[in-house]
């Protein structure tokens, strides 16, 4: 593969699955036609024998968030599969490459209702990330379920687990908490925010917590394609990070960090996308490994593109999909596609050298000879 940027994986624990509807999303809603299904062992298994294979090669997976497309902690073995990762980590001897940071994104309605599911996160060093746009509880309603008069209730129930994992954080216990300050959608976002900041802050301060991890999203999500928006503009929250981020409120700092940060550090990765493939999506540049093992794009929850399989290619050849690839239906359907970002000069600049790559790889592929892109053989099963 080209890519030599560490590299991120998206891991689909439960594809289809979930105890929220959430608005822009495709899950639980009539019109979605992708599969409902669990993870089965094979795949988890593989998939870490694949990141060790990798980092014996001099891959770097950075970081691996189990989150996708459904509820992670709704998987019946959620605890055996996360104890998975947590030997991964444990067990590491590859000195060339550091391992990789493991998560698992949830909603949290789970948290605080169902024995283990803290447990698993404290005794595995896994890094907890739980969704929560806002805490108004109209807002979140309409959010989380589509239903503004279920977000009370709703909160009721996700909060006192937020409040517990504060409290494990403030001791030293749960390795990292963020907050996703997703599924998002901006006007509500920027409307909540305040009463967000304070509410969290108060019940950081209350559990000794001294900071608190926001991590924001620079554009309406549509992970499904199946649902339409308004709003296509990126907006990077310019004022919001002036005005919260690394400054007190409520005696609790707060620390703030665009999504795009967890997966490219720096400019100098951007780069490397552009030189290294021929449709550079920021969206696309990472994994996002479906139940079966389907290597997809985030916007196909349908599974309907899959380029490689996890039980069957390597780290090293699915990402040599990813890099050749252009985009189709799936990307006609996306309100993210790099070459049509508008509403900051950074993404009107990037949409413009999206552009030129792609013009650019057309002209190559006229040119190349027949047979020189690589072939989508299946390989073994580790």
């Amino acid at each position: 593969m080209k890519t030599r940027r560490p590299i991120s994986i998206n891991n689909s624990l439960v594809h289809g699955i979930c105890n929220y509807s959430c608005r822009l999303c495709g899950i639980n809603k009539t019109g979605y036609n992708g599969p409902r299904e669990f993870q089965p062992f094979i795949v988890t298994k593989t998939l870490i024998q694949r990141v060790l294979k990798s980092a014996e090669s001099g891959i770097h997976v950075r970081y691996i968030a189990n989150s996708g497309d459904g509820e992670a902690t709704l998987h019946p073995e959620f605890k055996s599969r996360i104890e998975m990762f947590g030997d991964m980590l444990r067990e590491w001897d590859i000195s060339a490459v550091p391992p990789p940071e493991v998560s698992v994104v949830t909603n949290g309605l789970r948290l605080n209702n169902v024995p283990g599911i803290m447990d698993s996160f404290i005794s595995n060093k896994i890094s907890l990330i739980i969704s929560l746009p806002t805490v108004k509880p109209e807002s979140y309603g309409l959010i989380m379920m589509g239903d503004s008069k279920r977000g009370e209730e709703l909160l009721s129930r996700v909060l006192p687990g937020v409040e517990k994992a504060m409290e494990f954080r403030a001791k030293g216990q749960l390795s990292k908490l963020m907050f996703h300050i997703s599924p998002p959608e901006i006007e509500i976002i920027r409307n909540d925010f305040p009463e967000t900041i304070d509410y969290l802050t108060r019940l950081a301060r209350g559990k000794g917590l001294g900071e608190i991890e926001l991590v924001l999203f620079p554009a309406t999500s549509n992970r499904s394609g199946l649902i339409r928006n308004t709003v296509v503009k990126v907006d990077m929250y310019k004022d919001l990070f002036r005005r919260y981020n690394g400054h007190d409120v409520n005696g609790v700092k707060i620390r703030m960090k665009l999504v795009l940060k967890r997966f490219f550090s720096g400019t100098g990765e951007i780069a490397d996308l552009v030189r290294s493939f021929r449709f550079p999506c920021l969206w696309n540049a990472n994994f996002f490994i479906a139940a079966d093992g389907s290597s997809i794009c985030c916007n196909d929850q349908s599974v309907s593109n899959p380029l490689g399989n996890i039980l069957y290619d390597s780290i090293d050849t699915l990402m040599q999909y990813k890099e050749q690839y252009m985009p189709g239906q799936i990307c006609a359907g996306c309100n993210q596609s790099p070459n049509r970002l508008k509403g900051s000069a950074e993404a009107v600049l990037f949409a413009s050298i999206v552009r030129f790559r792609m013009k650019l790889a057309a002209i190559r592929n006229r040119d190349s000879a027949p047979g020189d892109s690589i072939l989508k053989e299946k390989g073994t099963i580790l």
